[in-house]
C-alpha cells in the first residue's frame, strides 16, 4: 500500500487575499488569543483542513473569490453574494484556526498526551454538574430478554 502525501494547491493567491480578509473579520485576535492572520488560518492550516475534507473546497473557493472581490469583507454582504457557502467557509478557517500551534499553545491545551484517571483530580472525576441530568431523569430500567428458550 502506498500513501500519496502530495499536497495539492486548490486556492489560488487571489482567492486566499479574500480569506485572508474574512478571517480578520472572524478572528481578529483578543489579548489571549493571536488573530486568525498572524498564524496563518488562511494559509497552510487551511490547506491541511481542505485536505482532510476536500467537500469544504468549493464553499472555500466561492467566498474567498467573492470576498476578494468585494471592497469591503463583511459575513452579512459574503451571505448575499454567496449564501450558504459561508458557513461552511467559516467553519473551515476556524477549523484551520484551532489547529495552529500557536492557538494551542495560547489555550493551554497540550494535545493527545498519555492521561492515566489516577492522576486526576477530584473535580475531573466527579461532577455535580455532569451527574445532575441523570439524577433529574431518574431511573431507567430495561428488561432484559428472557434467557430460557
Amino acid at each position: 500500500m502506498t500513501i500519496n502525501d502530495e499536497r495539492t494547491q486548490v486556492v489560488d493567491d487571489q482567492t486566499r487575499s479574500g480569506l485572508a480578509a474574512l478571517v480578520d473579520v472572524i478572528l481578529p485576535g483578543t489579548t489571549r488569543l493571536p488573530s486568525g492572520r498572524s498564524v496563518g488560518a488562511h494559509e497552510s492550516w487551511l490547506d491541511r483542513v481542505l485536505d482532510a475534507d476536500p467537500r469544504l473546497v468549493p464553499a472555500v473557493v466561492a467566498v474567498g473569490s467573492a470576498a476578494a472581490e468585494s471592497e469591503s469583507c463583511t459575513l452579512a454582504d459574503l451571505v448575499v453574494r454567496v449564501g450558504a457557502h459561508v458557513e461552511s467557509a467559516v467553519f473551515a478557517l476556524t477549523s484551520a484556526y484551532y489547529i495552529a500551534p500557536q492557538v494551542l499553545e495560547a489555550l493551554g491545551y497540550p494535545g493527545q498526551v498519555r492521561r492515566p484517571i489516577s492522576e486526576a483530580t477530584a473535580e475531573e472525576r466527579y461532577s455535580e454538574d455532569l451527574l445532575a441530568p441523570v439524577r433529574e431523569r431518574g431511573a431507567i430500567y430495561v428488561p432484559t430478554p428472557d434467557s430460557a428458550g
